[in-house]
């Protein structure tokens, strides 16, 4: 059964937070030691902090939100690992288009949690499977894209929406993306960018050796199929983690997912001027290149 659309333009309000998880990025020490400061100043405000370790799925009912001290990465590994739960994301990431709160703000952010100024964006997922020889293998679930990626040589994949045949692209694959990814691979594939409350799926050839290669947008409600239509070497990737490899003949079945992406939003925030000051020519200023110049001659 396809949910009801989900990617609303127009926040849900929250309310004040009495108890929060805290994930905060294990390869970062930076991130680490935040993590303490913010936990020990939640506490003195009467919060509940329950840290990683103790976040157990069968104890979430009454978790609040959850502050991640990371990347766009770590939201998209704490959105599949505690589905359906509001995630504030602090950003000690590159981009952070999705861990939008810059980490010098974090106690104003944390502040707005606390009396329940902010709201929750609700995003659609993607559920994929796998049609092969009869079998249906399910693979998860992604909040940004669900990929065939080709290996050293060109792979075809035909695509079908609604069982209706499309197209055969022939290159390196295909991405499916929802509205939040498609600032992601999909955009850098040259696909379209969905802003916000726009309700369907981005569906984006990678180096489609064809002048047939415009991406479409399904309906958020579509049945969108993709067969590898031959026996070159091929791979299912869900937001970035390889689930499968694909062999001829095999479908990707993909569909919108039964879980939520939920993200805080605080006030002044919003997908455009995250857009405009995320993605500049200046993304990586403090960036050391790794070959040193060429000595001087004399």
């Amino acid at each position: 059964m396809i949910p009801s659309p989900t990617n609303d333009a127009t926040p849900s309000r929250g309310t004040p937070v009495k108890k929060v998880g805290l994930v905060a990025a294990f390869s970062k020490d930076e991130a680490e030691a935040l993590g303490e400061e913010v936990e020990r100043w939640l506490v003195s405000k009467g919060v509940t902090v329950v840290r990683e370790r103790g976040l157990q799925s069968d104890k979430l009912a009454d978790i609040d939100a959850i502050i991640v001290l990371g990347g766009d990465g770590l939201m998209m590994r704490s959105a599949n690992t505690y589905p359906d739960i509001p995630l504030l994301g602090i950003n000690f990431g590159k981009v952070g288009f999705l861990a939008l709160v810059e980490r010098t703000h974090w106690m104003t952010a944390a502040e707005a949690l606390l009396v329940g100024e902010y709201g929750v964006e609700l995003s659609a997922t993607l559920a994929a499977t796998i049609q092969r020889k009869g079998k249906t293998l399910d693979q998860g679930w992604a909040i940004n894209d669900i990929v065939i990626r080709g290996g050293v040589r060109m792979i075809d994949v035909e695509v079908y929406i609604d069982g209706f045949y499309v197209n055969t692209y022939p290159g390196d694959g295909m991405i499916v993306a929802t509205p939040r990814g498609s600032t992601a691979y999909c955009m850098a594939a040259g696909g379209p960018i969905l802003t916000a409350g726009v309700r369907g799926f981005a569906i984006v050839p990678i180096s489609c050796h064809s002048p047939i290669r415009t991406p479409f947008v399904a309906a958020e409600s579509a049945t969108i199929d993709l067969l590898l239509a031959n026996r070159h070497e091929a791979a299912l990737i869900l937001d970035g983690r390889p689930t499968a490899d694909l062999a001829y003949g095999d479908i990707v079945r993909v569909i919108a997912g039964v879980h939520t992406f939920r993200m805080v939003s605080l006030g002044g925030t919003n997908f455009y001027e995250a857009f405009r000051s995320k993605f500049n020519f200046r993304i990586r200023p403090d960036a050391v290149p790794t070959l040193r110049p060429p000595a001087s001659r004399t």
